[in-house]
């Protein structure tokens, strides 16, 4: 009986503990992985709960929605982060395809290296925007 209620007492304290910062690593890619699936939903999730107080989800589904008029996201790979504590600063490489306005142009795939900020709330790991341009 005491075996069971300790183990049961340390399995709540250890679910406690939060993510880690390699948590990091895998949230960045899930969280491309819905953009390029048009997941809206599931990559607003990934968003900071402060930031998510100043844009509501359908107001980050039109905007992101009013960025792929141009772009198609192919995929996202993790290159590297730096990280504290609470903080990261995450490395991303986007392959993605530009259609040009004028059909006459087509289009052109290309590969891009981003930085992205990512900060650690309530124990878990968040995306932070800079600013509401950013995706």
């Amino acid at each position: 009986m005491k075996k069971t209620l300790l183990l049961a007492v340390l399995a709540a304290l250890l679910s406690g503990c939060g993510e880690t910062v390699d948590d990091v690593d895998t949230k960045a890619v899930e969280r491309w992985q819905a953009l390029v699936n048009s997941d809206y939903k599931k990559a607003y999730e990934y968003i900071a709960p402060s930031y998510r107080e100043l844009e509501d989800l359908v107001t980050y589904q039109m905007r992101i929605q009013k960025a792929q008029m141009n772009i198609q996201w192919n995929g996202a790979e993790f290159m590297d982060k730096d990280c504290t504590e609470d903080a990261c600063s995450v490395n991303m490489k986007i392959d993605y395809t530009y259609k040009f306005s004028r059909r006459a142009f087509g289009e052109a795939s290309a590969k891009t290296d981003i930085k992205e900020s990512w900060i650690k709330d309530g124990g878990k790991w968040y995306y932070l925007p800079k600013k509401s341009t950013e995706l």
